[in-house]
């Protein structure tokens, strides 16, 4: 909790993240397989909230450009023939923006791979039906 309304977008933007990864049934829907990655995922919102009040200018720039890569994937997802199972291929590309906000916030922790916003659009790229 924070009076700062220079910190409400970010914390905003964290509370949001949380609540995409750690929601009722989050075992079933990610697998068991990615419980330590939504593990990492979660230590690293805690590094960004500890950095935040110290960093806020670059928090922010990174946050819009984790909301740019956010806004590709929703279009990609538009793209993709309603009533079918989304590709695996295409999930993966969900689990890149969070591999990135690792990359971009926490990076002391490391990522699972080579992650970058430029690898994020050559996947979608890669995807488009």
């Amino acid at each position: 909790a924070t009076g700062s309304p220079a910190l409400l977008a970010n914390l905003t933007d964290v509370r949001k993240q949380l609540d995409a990864l750690v929601k009722p049934g989050f075992v079933t829907w990610a697998g068991i397989r990615r419980l330590p990655d939504l593990m990492r995922y979660m230590v690293a919102a805690d590094r960004r909230l500890q950095q935040m009040p110290t960093s806020v200018q670059r928090d922010t720039t990174r946050m819009e450009k984790v909301h740019e890569m956010q806004d590709e994937y929703a279009w990609l997802l538009e793209q993709l023939p309603q009533g079918r199972p989304v590709p695996s291929s295409v999930l993966d590309i969900r689990w890149m923006i969070e591999e990135l906000r690792v990359s971009y916030f926490a990076h002391a922790l490391g990522t699972a791979y080579p992650v970058s916003d430029k690898r994020i659009v050559k996947a979608i790229d890669a995807a488009v039906p």
